[in-house]
């Protein structure tokens, strides 16, 4: 489970399976109906914007490609890839294949992910970075699924 042990120390670093506990308890809170989510495809990259308003907690879905996590707006905490960390404007962390963040916003954040690929279509494009989650409340744009919607924060 992701932890914040002070506002001047990281989050205790979590390992896969407390990361897949998290998620599964994550499910048992009120959800917010969306995290504005943009996506751009140019010349064989894709990037992927996402907004994270302050106090959120998100699991990420595996990745299946190398890529790259950027810091664009506010500071956000992070575990997953055997590691935790902040990350902040302008910051830019390598991610492996196989990686699963949880991560927390303490402020509204903007962070992206950026990809190889010569798909242009969001839905092929996105069954090729990410293994499909089925207990994940959100789909590719980040709008949480019709079977979740019990789940809004207004409930």
């Amino acid at each position: 489970m992701l932890v914040v042990l002070d506002e001047h120390k990281l989050p205790v670093k979590a390992t896969p399976e407390q990361i897949l506990s998290l998620q599964a308890a994550i499910l048992d809170l009120p959800q917010v109906p969306e995290l504005k989510t943009e996506h751009y495809v140019y010349n064989g990259m894709y990037c992927r914007k996402v907004h994270i308003p302050a106090g959120v907690a998100v699991v990420s879905k595996v990745h299946k490609t190398e890529h790259f996590f950027i810091g664009c707006a506010g500071t956000l905490h992070v575990s997953g890839q055997g590691d935790s960390y902040i990350l902040g404007p302008g910051d830019v962390v390598k991610s492996e294949i196989g990686t699963k963040r949880a991560v927390f916003a303490l402020d509204d954040v903007i962070c992206m992910t950026l990809h190889r690929t010569d798909k242009t279509d969001i839905d092929d494009i996105f069954e090729e970075i990410v293994i499909n989650d089925p207990i994940s409340p959100y789909d590719k744009d980040n709008k949480l699924k019709p079977e979740y919607l019990n789940l809004l924060e207004d409930n």
